[in-house]
């Protein structure tokens, strides 16, 4: 039912993107008046424990159709049919509850076009030392005899890195393609997949995480070796669907897969989503599941994604590489070259060419005066406040000839949004833009010479967590991520036809490395279970310093990097394992108490000492946390132990929040076992909240919950537009306006009901409830319940008259019995005509 309102596109293109999207009352398309249940769409179809398929024989009389049995990997299945019958089937005996297929956005990611240069490049190896996974190479560990899925856009199996061919005997082995080339779940005219046999990428991302897990050749993944299968679930562009995500999880099941990566996911999401849980089952099978914490950083705490926030699942946050490789263009006025990024859609500069002497416009926004004539010349942009489509558009409409953005903050960037008019649009860092105006406010004019060659930008977040790595915990406090990886500035294989290599960040590329790790582990120990890859890989990361101001000596947030950056050396040489490897301590403000389990794996005995250090506290509100140092207490029983082989000791841990922490602050330490005469130390981490969970508001807002009348909806980004209610005004579900209610929600809430009521007689009308629902993303970003999609649940329950409509949320871990743990908001009155 909420459906996004239109807003301004971010300024960086994410490589993880999500639609809001809900469950049972969650519509893709606005319904058709045509059809008075609404159109008939994909549903998720969850069983309670102990039933299976055969509860859909009491629903004989319901026009549906069942499209896939999930049986293996989920208690449920998908059915196609209107939300009218959706809503019956979710009120049959048995029926846990029924979820739309939600939205999982195109898996693009941050970086520059694919270069040209053939020699050696040094960023994926810069990333494989970082977790020393180098090393293990040189052991002859290597991933051989791994099968490793990758759940994404295919893979260019003609890559020469990544072994050329397809099929028995060749290196990506097996998979399929279950989409077909023109899918795209939001578009109505290709949301019906079209599969074959052929997994081949036509959109690059896949490929490039194949080449972070396994390429061979002028780059070197993290296991070489490993046999690849191929699960592509989306087309050349868009979107795909829960469905076909948990149709390729079952694949990677049946075909014997040991690791299984997904870089996608779905942010703000709860645990208990159906991939998620898709994805837990597959590690009860034996299949190490590796997942994208997401991107979502700058959206704050509680943005991590399903179905990486899955129980079992190894969320991978990220860290940037020491530098980036991009495109070259030299600048004879300051003898070196700066690299650049092609911005959206527009035009490519050519090998050889020059653009025009650069003048600067000045921020170039709809209210900025220019600050230069551009007419025949390039415009030198600085960026924020609008978008670069804005800014893109000023300059060429004031005549520029190319548009170079730099950038108001350190370090490269790259953009969305920017449609071709034929003029080259690109982004440089703010270091190489603050040289070029310089010498624009001069007069020099400096010009950008595009050599075909490529060059590498220091990353100012080097070995810090990347802006964009997505905060846990999980909306039900789950510790999430589980470890960290590098993922800004990572160069890995492409398509050949697409330039065979290119540089891109986001947590797609760091997932694919802990998939890397878990096949180097499995290589060296194939009997290793999922858990066991988990725990061992995360006892032996190393903690990352906070990236806002490192110089502080801080640690990075638990609930952002996890235990820590994995190394794959320590993992291999483990001699103990520290269980479990995350723990959510709960909210409160009293101490808290849990347990470890210290496990030895050594053929000796071993003195060991329990140590705490605590990492830096999130504060404040959800979206713009602020951080805070104050540490906890934490005390051992015991805190030295003496660990015979094969023995198990558990120790208990007490963490008192500081009495400093503000209220509703997410804190979190790394709790690690040293051994005394030599070894490697064992570290797992927590977090908790300071406060009552339930005090977090849901529906405090400004300007929202409010009616508005829906507008228009864009056809290419499916958001809607909408206007105030005017005064006494009336609608009509057969001539319109259309009204919606507008909700934002402040945290995600356990569930939301949503009622209307006739102000004359007092008749009530309800709608089924909805279970977890994510986050409004943004600030502003509220959710439309269109009054359309009601009534195609409902037909004919609202008649003509006086009503209000009424939204009840449960806040997250919140007792619905608890008139205390809800939240409501009843609209005015507005008039509903026939």
């Amino acid at each position: 039912m909420p459906r996004p309102l239109r807003s301004v596109p971010p300024a960086w293109r994410r490589p993880l993107a999500a639609a809001v999207a809900l469950p049972l009352l969650a519509l893709a398309a606005p319904a058709a008046h045509a059809e008075p249940d609404g159109p008939a769409q994909v549903w998720l179809v969850e069983f309670a424990e102990g039933a299976d398929a055969s509860v859909l024989d009491a629903a004989r009389g319901l026009d549906f159709e069942v499209r896939h049995d999930f049986e293996r990997i989920w208690n449920g299945v998908s059915v196609e049919t209107d939300p009218a019958t959706a809503r019956r089937l979710g009120r049959l005996g048995m029926v846990e509850r029924v979820w739309s297929d939600v939205v999982f956005g195109g898996p693009a990611a941050t970086g520059p076009d694919a270069a040209t240069e053939s020699a050696q490049v040094p960023e994926l190896a810069q990333a494989i030392r970082t977790t020393r996974a180098d090393v293990a190479h040189d052991r002859g560990i290597t991933g051989e005899g791994v099968k490793v899925g990758v759940i994404d856009t295919g893979i260019d199996y003609t890559h020469p890195d990544l072994g050329g061919c397809f099929g028995h005997g060749c290196r990506v082995a097996g998979g399929t393609d279950f989409v077909g080339d023109d899918f795209d779940s939001e578009d109505p005219d290709h949301a019906e997949p079209d599969p074959d046999d052929d997994p081949a990428d036509c959109a690059g991302h896949g490929t490039h995480v194949a080449g972070i897990v396994g390429a061979n050749g002028e780059v070197t993944g993290v296991a070489p070796d490993v046999e690849f299968g191929a699960y592509r679930v989306f087309g050349c562009e868009g979107s795909t669907s829960a469905e076909v995500i948990m149709q390729a999880l079952e694949a990677a099941l049946d075909d014997g897969m040991d690791v299984v990566n997904l870089s996608l996911g779905q942010s703000f999401q709860w645990p208990g989503y159906p991939t998620a849980k898709a994805a837990d089952r597959l590690t009860e099978e034996g299949v190490v599941v590796v997942a994208s914490m997401g991107n979502d950083g700058e959206s704050g705490v509680y943005s991590g994604s399903a179905p990486g926030v899955g129980e079992d699942v190894i969320a991978v946050a990220s860290t940037d590489n020491p530098s980036e490789r991009m495109d070259a263009a030299h600048v004879p006025a300051l003898d070196r070259s700066v690299g650049y990024q092609v911005l959206g859609d527009a035009a490519e500069p050519e090998a050889g060419t020059a653009t025009d002497g650069l003048v600067f416009l000045g921020r170039a926004c709809a209210d900025d005066a220019s600050e230069g004539d551009v007419n025949g010349k390039a415009a030198l942009i600085v960026r924020g406040t609008c978008t670069f489509k804005e800014k893109y558009e000023r300059a060429v409409a004031e005549g520029a000839t190319s548009v170079v953005i730099y950038n108001d903050r350190p370090g490269p960037f790259g953009g969305s949004g920017v449609e071709d008019l034929g003029v080259p649009a690109l982004s440089v860092t703010d270091t190489d833009g603050k040289d070029l105006h310089d010498l624009a406010a001069i007069g020099e004019a400096p010009v950008l010479e595009f050599t075909g060659e490529t060059v590498l930008v220091p990353l100012p977040r080097a070995g810090l967590a990347s802006s964009f790595s997505a905060y846990g915990p999980a909306p039900d406090l789950a510790f999430k991520p589980d470890v960290a990886a590098p993922g800004g500035g990572i160069w890995s294989t492409v398509p050949v036809a697409d330039g065979s290599y290119e540089s891109l960040s986001g947590t797609s590329m760091s997932s694919p490395h802990v998939a890397g790790a878990a096949a180097l582990l499995l290589d060296a120990e194939p009997r290793l279970e999922p858990r066991d890859v988990r725990t061992r890989l995360a006892n032996s990361a190393k903690p990352v310093a906070w990236g806002d101001n490192p110089d502080l000596g801080e640690l990075e947030a638990a609930h952002r990097q996890g235990t820590g950056v994995i190394d794959v050396v320590d993992a291999l040489d483990a001699e103990a394992c520290l269980y479990p490897t995350g723990v959510n301590t709960g909210d409160g403000t009293a101490p808290r108490t849990f347990e470890l389990g210290l496990t030895s794996r050594d053929r000796e005995a071993r003195d060991y000492t329990l140590t705490h250090r605590a990492t830096i506290a999130t504060t404040g509100d959800d979206r713009d946390p602020g951080f805070s140092a104050a540490a906890p207490d934490v005390d051992f029983e015991p805190k030295e132990l003496r660990l015979y082989p094969g023995q198990t000791a558990t120790v208990e841990v007490t963490v008192t929040p500081s009495a400093d922490l503000p209220e509703g602050s997410v804190f979190g330490g790394r709790i690690t076992a040293r051994p005394e005469d030599g070894g490697e130390s064992l570290t797992m981490a927590y977090s908790g909240y300071q406060g009552d969970y339930l005090a977090i508001p849901v529906l405090d807002h400004p300007d929202f919950p409010k009616l508005a009348a829906v507008v228009a909806q864009d056809p290419e980004t499916r958001e809607y537009e909408y206007r105030d209610v005017e005064d006494g005004e009336s609608f009509s579900l057969a001539d319109g306006p259309d009204l919606a209610a507008l909700v934002y929600l402040g945290h995600q809430p356990a569930a939301m009901d949503v009622s209307a009521a006739n102000a004359d007689t007092g008749e009530v009308v309800e709608w089924d409830r909805e279970a977890f629902l994510p986050r409004s993303p943004g600030p502003d970003d509220a959710m439309g319940v269109h009054l359309e999609d009601l009534v195609a649940q409902r037909p004919g329950a609202l008649e003509p008259g006086r009503w209000t409509l009424t939204v009840k949320v449960l806040k997250a871990l919140g007792d619905e019995d608890d008139p205390d743990a809800w939240e409501q908001w009843t609209s005015p009155v507005f008039t509903l005509a026939e």
